[in-house]
């Protein structure tokens, strides 16, 4: 079942089929109640994200996913990418986080929860959280272990997941929607187009879900406002998700912390970024898509780069066969519908 997850994540599964059949595979290895496997960038660039829920109850998982993505979380990838074996025991620490994580377990009937990050000599792919019912046996270390074995074949289920998706546009290009977030996580306002993005939503989520992430991108404005470095928080949704690349990001309004986040297609030259990671397009390669999208001709993109116009054939045809498009022209219709 484990070999065979890589090819079931390209067929056309709803991601409730596919979270069953992740389960299925990994319980014989180590046991649980639940399981969530979340998908992100191992570059962060772009930061696509996309998550598979099973077995999840819906207030706990819209309380878990606002706690998460406000920074609130006792196991998040940054505390766990600096420990050798990058697993943590959610709430069995003994900080802020892990008392509120504790919190939220009692009140859903939660006993545990075993996070283990995807990685491999790229970068973090992602996460795998398996949870047990309060009563049965805790995680332990050689469970995380058992579960840090699997990342090989969980990472390429992931990446086929997304390469799996149109490289053209199915859904249609509709214009973007902003929705107002105040200081304290409500969703206050929003445009008439925002209605139609959270329906797209909501097709994928349960309904309570999609306030939840709205405010979620907006506590993660603000906490990237702390660190003057960091750029405004960008999240794509990848098309095999949502028939096209959609993305969300936030931008302070007032000094009061209310956040407007604008939900939209990703715009060609973000979509790049993500590309690059999940479809393997090496920087060069990356160079010439963006002179194509400039206008530029093969032999100008040569000029530019300083290299034969041979070179910038193979690079195009390099990218040509790794996104799955017959030329130029449908690769240039697929970044700009």
């Amino acid at each position: 079942m484990l070999r065979g997850l890589p090819a079931l994540a390209g067929e056309s599964l709803s991601s409730l089929e596919l979270a069953e059949a992740v389960s299925l595979a990994v319980r014989p290895v180590v046991a649980h109640d639940a399981l969530r496997l979340m998908g992100n960038n191992p570059d962060g660039v772009g930061h696509t994200v996309f998550s598979f829920w099973h077995n999840f109850e819906t207030e706990f998982g819209r309380q878990f996913m606002q706690s998460y993505l406000a920074g609130k979380d006792p196991c998040l990838p940054a505390d766990l990418i600096r420990q050798t074996m990058p697993a943590g025991l959610v709430g069995t620490g003994h900080g802020k986080r892990d008392l509120l994580a504790r919190q939220l377990f009692d009140a859903h009937g939660v006993g545990g929860e075993l996070r283990v990050l995807l990685r491999d000599v790229r970068g973090v792919w992602g996460s795998l959280a398996l949870l047990r019912s309060a009563g049965g046996r805790a995680f332990d270390r050689t469970d995380a272990a058992r579960v840090l074995e699997l990342a090989p074949v969980l990472i390429s289920a992931l990446r086929q997941y997304v390469r799996s998706g149109p490289m053209r546009p199915v859904a249609p290009d509709m214009a973007p929607g902003v929705f107002v977030v105040d200081a304290d996580g409500n969703v206050t306002g929003a445009t008439p187009m925002a209605s139609w993005w959270a329906e797209r939503l909501r097709e994928h989520h349960p309904s309570s879900w999609v306030d939840a992430l709205v405010a979620g991108m907006a506590a993660q404005t603000r906490l990237c406002l702390r660190q003057p470095a960091a750029p405004a928080p960008v999240m794509h949704g990848p098309a095999a998700r949502f028939g096209r690349w959609i993305s969300a990001e936030g931008q302070l309004l007032n000094p009061g912390g209310a956040v407007a986040v604008l939900v939209r297609a990703v715009p060609p030259r973000q979509l790049l970024g993500s590309l690059g990671s999940w479809y393997g397009i090496t920087a060069r390669e990356r160079q010439v898509i963006e002179y194509l999208l400039d206008g530029s001709a093969a032999k100008q993109i040569a000029r530019h780069l300083d290299v034969s116009l041979h070179t910038v054939h193979d690079h195009l045809k390099s990218v040509y066969r790794k996104l799955g498009v017959s030329g130029r022209a449908e690769l240039l219709t697929a970044l700009n519908t």
